[in-house]
């Protein structure tokens, strides 16, 4: 494989000290010892902010304890897993570990996700029981877990009996997107979190970190903000998302002590972006999910050189990150990019061309080894075992296992490993690792859908901001009767993926063609497409009336800030011109600092083209908070 760096005959080949000596964890070998660790020598500290109510360590734990107990009674034990659907809570947190000190192993499933798709997943999990926060027909048995008493829940010091727990055990199940149109069950261990928390850097055991919780527990990422802090001894925030994380960062600083922040790259982007300030008085920011952008984190990097800019990187096979590093000035002019870093304790890195190591700044794929590596991916052996691979590259030549990332790198000459772009076609998008080939076989199932492709649509970083689907369309109705049949146009077939796919699997734009353009050898053309996707968006946002003069134009120009266009219509959707979740919150910001009210992302969903939206301005309605 070639990269970007020209490698001279003689290169010398990645040092293996560039990957840390492993070694035993030293407060524990499971989550929960972890977390027992800290409740132990912190009792009456804060664990948990939700809203008005503060959770000592002491308390939740015998939440814990108490939950776990429940799980007993209801057949709960070792190598279970146990599906939960709850929102952001102390009670999630508490349901967490309770699932954990069982021996089983916790899946977290979005409340917002289609009916159908949670069904499926289900069904795969084979659980014994679903924990919910709110009462619902389900094909397992369902427990519901309430608004919890934390105070009657440590006075009564429910326990369950004692079960074995090792660090090789299953601690959650995190189900990605994936190319057979089935998404993946990764099966992740607690080793991997111990070798990240055991002696977390990030957020030091006993610095009694203050961070706010917002990343969804879907996500592996969710570690960062929640276990991070619990199995550290510092005090955990409850949010509703990251929006609200970005939109009240100044508030969260100065009035709950906030000390400590993970931003997903595109929310890091949005708020250097919109706030460059409101980073000030933070001890220390993370952020991954994505690709950096070099201009925004020199952007950080100037303006608070006192602040630690940690960037991540990790697949969830990794159990959430690999490899970290602090920008420094001298990464954002780097023309290989700002670096993923080194690895981090019991992990290891390597580049490698097949089986063999590549030579500094040669451009190889990622493969990663350590106790971070997932169990595996659940009831799929044939794709764990082309994956998870044995490779020469331990001391002498020895065999060790490594996940094989699919992301291309290379070393520089320090050691610091650079991210090079991907090897097939899956992307990240709003720290979502998005396979396009599982869209289109959603795409594919809807009627009157014949051929088609996704392409991935970026903004001016680099970053990929939304997805175009293009199909082509076939009749569907009754074959004897030609004045019924119908092809489904582009509003019914969006509608539809609306009801089959998580939000950050859905296409913000669709469009009908007669026919996808092809290569000679009659593979599509994938460039054809995405240039036609960016004409495509370009042509949208010149269409249409323009607006009226007044709110409408003033409007406008907020809409063209956020959305980098120089014209906006006045009745084409926000999102349909490249908006999306993110974008709606910087734009909830500006036409705050524009109009001087204050407005909710709900409202920006329900009007989202400027002459809607400007209604709601004129009628002088204000959405409140956010949340």
């Amino acid at each position: 494989m070639s990269g970007p760096v020209t490698v001279t005959p003689g290169a010398p080949l990645p040092d293996p000290a560039w990957n840390p000596l492993p070694g035993p964890p030293v407060r524990g070998e499971t989550m929960h010892e972890l977390f027992d660790w800290c409740v132990r020598r912190y009792p009456d500290a804060t664990a948990v902010v939700d809203g008005p109510r503060r959770v000592s360590y002491a308390e939740l734990a015998a939440a814990s304890h108490d939950f776990a107990a429940e799980l007993a009674e209801r057949g709960v034990g070792p190598g279970d897993l146990v599906p939960v659907l709850m929102p952001r809570s102390a009670e999630l947190l508490a349901v967490l570990l309770a699932v954990v000190r069982r021996g089983a192993a916790y899946a977290a499933l979005d409340p917002r996700w289609p009916k159908e798709r949670i069904g499926a997943l289900l069904e795969r999990l084979a659980a014994p029981l679903m924990a919910v926060a709110e009462d619902a027909s389900w094909p397992v048995p369902v427990w519901r877990v309430g608004q919890a008493d934390f105070a009657a829940l440590a006075a009564g010091g429910r326990r369950a009996p004692e079960v074995t727990v090792r660090g090789d055990d299953a601690s959650a199940v995190f189900f990605t997107s994936g190319t057979t149109g089935t998404p993946k069950g990764v099966l992740t261990a607690h080793r991997g979190n111990v070798r990240l928390f055991d002696e977390w850097a990030f957020a030091p055991v006993g610095g009694r970190a203050v961070m706010p919780q917002s990343l969804a527990a879907t996500w592996d990422a969710f570690g960062l903000d929640s276990w991070a802090v619990l199995l550290g001894g510092g005090t955990v925030l409850v949010l509703s998302d990251t929006v609200e994380l970005a939109r009240r960062l100044r508030e969260l600083i100065a009035q709950q002590s906030v000390d400590t922040v993970f931003l997903p790259t595109a929310v890091l982007h949005m708020v250097i972006d919109t706030d460059l300030d409101a980073f000030t008085g933070l001890r220390v920011v993370g952020t991954g999910g994505e690709r950096l952008s070099p201009v925004h984190a020199r952007r950080f990097v100037e303006r608070h050189p006192d602040i630690p800019l940690h960037n991540m990187y990790g697949p969830v096979e990794c159990t959430i990150a690999a490899t970290g590093h602090i920008v420094t000035l001298a990464d954002c002019q780097d023309t290989a990019g700002v670096p993923l870093g080194r690895p981090y304790g019991n992990t290891a890195a390597y580049v490698l061309d097949g089986d063999e190591p590549c030579a500094v700044g040669e451009t190889g794929e990622i493969c990663l080894s350590g106790a971070g590596l997932a169990l595996g991916y659940l009831g799929d052996p044939e794709l764990t075992a082309q994956k998870f691979v044995k490779v020469p590259v331990g001391p002498d030549g020895a065999l060790l296992t490594v996940y094989r990332t699919g992301d291309l790198g290379h070393r520089s000459a320090d050691g610091l490993l650079h991210f090079d772009g991907r090897a097939d076609r899956q992307v990240k998008m709003r720290g979502y690792r998005v396979e396009l080939d599982d869209v289109e076989r959603t795409a594919r199932l809807v009627p009157g859908v014949g051929s088609c492709r996704v392409v991935p649509l970026h903004g001016p970083d680099g970053a990929c901001e939304d997805l175009c689907l293009f199909y082509v369309a076939t009749a569907t109705g009754t074959a004897d009767d030609a004045a019924a049949l119908t092809e489904p146009e582009p509003e019914h077939v969006r509608a539809v993926l609306a009801e089959r796919l998580p939000g950050y699997l859905l296409p913000a734009r669709v469009h009908r063609l007669a026919a996808l353009p092809v290569l000679e050898d009659r593979k599509v053309d994938g460039h054809a497409l995405a240039e036609l996707a960016e004409r495509l968006r370009a042509q949208e946002a010149a269409a249409g009336t323009a607006p009226r003069d007044g709110t409408e134009t003033r409007l406008a120009a907020v809409f063209g800030e956020v959305l980098g266009l120089e014209q906006v219509p006045r009745d084409t959707s926000f999102f349909l011109l490249g908006g999306n979740s993110l974008y709606a919150a910087q734009l909830c910001q500006l036409v705050e600092r524009e109009f001087a009210v204050d407005i909710a992302m709900a409202q920006v969903f329900d009007a989202p083209s400027v002459r809607a939206l400007a209604e709601v301005l004129d009628a002088g309605g204000s959405g409140g908070a956010d949340g």
